[in-house]
C-alpha cells in the first residue's frame, strides 16, 4: 500500500497553541553518540564499554517506554483516546482507502482491506508508519458482508481474529434439505485465522460451517452468529486461536426471514454479554452462554447499558432495565441512546432518552434524578460527564445533576464526533480562513486549550485503540 510520509515532510498539519497552556510539539531527538577520546587502548575499551551500556540502557528504556505506551492503549476504552499531553501532530500518513478497516494491535495499526476479491492486511508501526508486515488471507465471497477482523474500537492486543468467508462451494443434490425455509443453494463456510500482531505469523486456524450472519470478539475469542437451515439462530463461544467451543446456544424459535433472506438479524457482543436481535431478542451471559431474556415475536431491539445492566424496548411497553441475570428493575417509556464511548463512570445510574429530553434515573430502582430538554443527545459518558451531540454543536453535561457545564458557543456542522481523554474534548471546528481544524476544549469547563488545522481532503476524525486517526478519502494518519 505504499511506503508512509513521515511528518518532517508533510506540512498539512500545523499547531496553533490559542491559551499557552498546551505544550508545543516537539519531535523525537535521536539519542546523543557517546564517543572515547583517542587515549590509550584500555581507555578506549572502557569507553567502548561505557557506550554499549549506554546504548543497551536508551534501547531498553525505549522497549520499556513502548510495553507502558501499549499497556496504556490497551486499557483504553474503546471510543477513547490515551491521555493527550499537548497539541498532536501527524506522526505519518500511508494509503488507505476510506472504506478499509483499521484495527488497533499493540504496537501496529493494521488496516484490513478487500482487494479483487481477495482480503489482505497491512500492518504499520505505531512508532515509524513503516510497514511491519502484510500478509494476504485469500479469496472471499463477492459479497463478503463478514469478512473481517473483529474489534470493538479498542486495542485487540497481541492476536489479530479475522474472518474470511471463501466462496461458497456448490452443494450437491443429495445435501439438500426438503422444505428448508432458510434456501441455500451453495455450502456456506468461513475460516478463522489467528495471525501474531506483532509479526503477522500465523498462530492456528479452523473453519466454521453454515450461514454465518454475524461474528464479535471477546478477549481473544470469538462470538459467532449462525443460522441453520431450519431458520434458528445457533450463538456461540470459541477459542479464537484453536476453535474450541466455549458454549453454544440454540434459539427456540426462527428467525424473521424475508424471500428466504435472514432480515434483521444483529450481534452485538460487549464484555458482558451477547445481544441477538432477530424475531426475537435475546440476551446471553458471554461468559457461559446462559439466556438471561428472550422476547416474544415482536419487533425489539436489545442494548448494554453498562457493565451489569441492558435493557430490552418494544413499541408498545418502551424499554426494560434489568440486572445482569435478567431480572426487571424498572420500565420507562424512554429509549436507550447509542453510547459511542464510555468508561462506566458513574456506575450507580443510567441514561435514557425520551426523544427530546435525556433522563438521568438511579440504579437499581429506577428513581429519576434529574431531566434535561435538549434536542441533541448522549454520545460519550466519561469522568462523570455526558457529552450530548447535536448536527450544529456539543455540551457537557454533569451525570449525576444533569446540569449543563458548558456547550461549543458558535453553531457549526458536526462532520465528525468529539472524542476525549477524559480530560480534553476534541472536536470539529473551523479557522478564521474557513479551514477545517480540531478544537480541544477543556471537559470540565470548556476552555479552549489549542486548535490543530487539518488537511482539506479530511472525511474523519476518530479514537481507535487509544490512537486519534485522521482519515481522507484515500489515506490514514496518525496523530500524536
Amino acid at each position: 500500500m505504499g511506503r508512509p510520509r513521515s511528518a518532517a515532510t508533510m506540512q498539512d498539519v500545523e499547531v496553533v497553541d490559542v491559551a499557552g497552556v498546551g505544550r508545543a510539539p516537539v519531535r523525537p531527538r535521536e539519542a546523543p553518540r557517546v564517543t572515547a577520546p583517542p587515549r590509550g587502548q584500555g581507555r578506549r575499551r572502557r569507553w567502548w564499554a561505557v557506550a554499549v551500556c549506554a546504548v543497551v540502557a536508551l534501547a531498553a528504556v525505549e522497549v520499556a517506554g513502548r510495553v507502558s505506551s501499549v499497556e496504556e492503549r490497551v486499557a483504553v476504552p474503546a471510543g477513547m483516546l490515551a491521555a493527550l499531553d499537548g497539541p498532536p501532530w501527524t506522526r505519518w500518513r500511508v494509503p488507505a482507502a476510506r472504506t478499509d478497516d483499521v484495527v488497533a494491535a499493540g504496537d501496529v495499526l493494521v488496516v484490513a482491506a478487500v482487494r479483487d476479491r481477495r482480503f489482505g492486511l497491512v500492518a504499520h508501526d505505531v512508532a515509524s508508519g513503516e510497514t511491519r508486515w502484510d500478509r494476504d488471507l485469500g479469496a472471499v465471497a463477492g459479497t463478503r458482508p463478514l469478512t473481517s477482523c473483529p474489534h470493538g474500537g479498542g486495542d485487540v492486543g497481541g492476536v489479530l481474529l479475522c474472518v474470511v468467508e471463501p466462496p461458497p462451494e456448490p452443494r450437491q443434490p443429495r445435501d439438500v434439505v426438503a422444505d428448508a425455509p432458510v434456501p441455500a443453494p451453495a455450502r456456506r463456510w468461513a475460516r478463522v485465522l489467528a495471525l501474531d500482531a506483532a509479526t503477522g505469523a500465523p498462530l492456528g486456524s479452523w473453519s466454521t460451517s453454515g450461514r454465518l450472519v454475524g461474528a464479535g470478539r471477546v478477549a481473544d475469542d470469538l462470538v459467532l452468529l449462525h443460522v441453520d437451515e431450519d431458520g434458528r439462530a445457533r450463538v456461540s463461544r470459541h477459542d479464537g486461536t484453536t476453535g474450541a467451543l466455549r458454549w453454544s446456544h440454540r434459539a427456540d424459535d426462527p428467525m424473521r426471514l424475508r424471500s428466504g433472506i435472514v432480515s434483521g438479524a444483529d450481534l452485538r457482543v460487549t464484555p458482558e454479554f451477547v445481544l441477538v436481535q432477530g424475531w426475537t431478542a435475546t440476551v446471553l451471559d458471554v461468559r457461559d452462554g446462559s439466556l438471561l431474556a428472550s422476547s416474544p415475536p415482536a419487533s425489539f431491539s436489545v442494548g448494554s447499558l453498562g457493565e451489569e445492566v441492558f435493557a430490552t424496548w418494544t413499541g408498545g411497553a418502551g424499554v426494560t432495565v434489568r440486572d445482569g441475570q435478567g431480572e426487571p428493575l424498572f420500565t420507562d417509556r424512554a429509549l436507550f441512546p447509542a453510547l459511542t464511548a464510555t468508561d462506566g463512570a458513574p456506575d450507580d445510574l443510567v441514561v435514557l432518552d425520551e426523544g427530546g429530553t435525556v433522563v438521568g434515573r438511579s440504579l437499581p430502582d429506577g428513581d429519576e434524578l434529574w431531566r434535561l430538554d435538549t434536542y441533541r443527545t448522549p454520545r460519550t459518558q466519561v469522568a462523570g460527564r455526558l457529552l450530548l451531540l447535536g448536527v450544529d454543536g456539543y455540551q457537557v453535561v454533569d451525570a449525576r445533576t444533569g446540569q449543563v457545564a458548558w456547550q461549543t458557543p458558535e453553531r457549526g456542522l458536526m462532520w465528525w464526533s468529539p472524542v476525549t481523554d477524559g480530560e480534553v474534548v476534541l472536536g470539529p471546528g473551523r479557522s478564521g480562513q474557513g479551514r477545517q481544524t480540531v478544537e480541544a476544549r477543556g471537559l470540565a469547563d470548556g476552555r479552549l486549550l489549542w486548535t490543530v488545522p487539518l488537511p482539506d481532503d479530511v472525511r474523519e476524525v476518530s479514537a481507535l485503540g487509544g490512537h486519534l486517526l485522521v482519515r481522507t478519502r484515500e489515506d490514514l494518519l496518525l496523530l500524536r
